[in-house]
């Protein structure tokens, strides 16, 4: 059983709260409402999986969540501090400091190894040296990664620089996991084990994590299912499971 069942309600907090977040683009008949009176909450050790079509509006909402973009209406708090009021340096220091981004391109720096990918971000957050050399080897050997660590992007494959990304957005210890389509890249099985280590990651150390994905088969693994379409939020699913049938 996950480590989800080991979750009770008086451990939990809300890590991130969005209250009444519209994004709108452009102006006239060029206007788009990419996102509409949207609440949601994700709580430390819970894994929301976010499902929708694609131009429903789930990356924008990561995006704000991640402070990436700013709503045109609306309230962000991450950790009960408002990011949607945040300076642009203290939302660039809060993206580092305490959150973890997965892309569905992996983003490496072409001229750093599998490895010096993790390092770097070590680095930026101020992690001594044994501790983040120590957290790089034992990240990477759980997402498989070990032996091609010292390999530069080029030299991997689509699966193994996404691996790698994986392991560098866990790297400075964030408060929330955003994964936009994390294993687009990687088949069934290796996808799945990536998710099981993120939904491990969320609950054995109270993070809150928020997981974009296409895949209903890997929802199980999440504790809380939230559907978009247009921009709306359509309901929120208890998670089943298991969306595998039995061996």
């Amino acid at each position: 059983m996950l480590a989800k069942m080991m979750r009770t309600p008086a451990m939990t907090q809300t890590v991130l709260e969005l209250t009444d977040i519209s994004k709108r683009f452009g102006e006239g008949e060029a206007r788009v409402d990419a996102l509409k009176d949207i609440d949601l909450h994700v709580d430390s050790g819970e894994l929301v999986a976010l499902i929708g079509p694609s131009g429903s509006g789930k990356s924008t909402l990561l995006s704000i969540a991640g402070a990436l973009l700013t709503p045109t209406e609306g309230r962000a708090l991450l950790d009960g501090v408002d990011i949607t009021q945040s300076t642009a340096k203290d939302r660039t220091v809060l993206r580092l400091e305490k959150i973890g981004f997965i892309f569905q391109g992996s983003n490496l720096i072409s001229y750093l190894t599998g490895r010096e990918q993790l390092l770097f971000i070590a680095d930026l957050v101020g992690l001594p040296g044994d501790e983040a050399a120590q957290r790089a080897d034992r990240l990477l050997h759980a997402l498989g990664m070990a032996k091609r660590a010292a390999h530069y992007p080029e030299e991997l494959s689509g699966g193994e620089r996404q691996r790698i990304a994986i392991a560098r957005a866990l790297m400075n210890d964030p408060r929330i996991i955003l994964a936009d389509e994390p294993t687009a890249n990687l088949d069934s099985t290796r996808a799945r084990q990536v998710v099981e280590m993120l939904a491990n990651e969320v609950h054995e150390r109270e993070k809150g994590g928020i997981l974009v994905t296409h895949d209903e088969r890997l929802t199980d693994l999440c504790d809380r299912v939230v559907r978009i379409a247009d921009g709306l939020l359509a309901r929120h699913d208890a998670a089943p499971t298991s969306a595998f049938p039995p061996a």
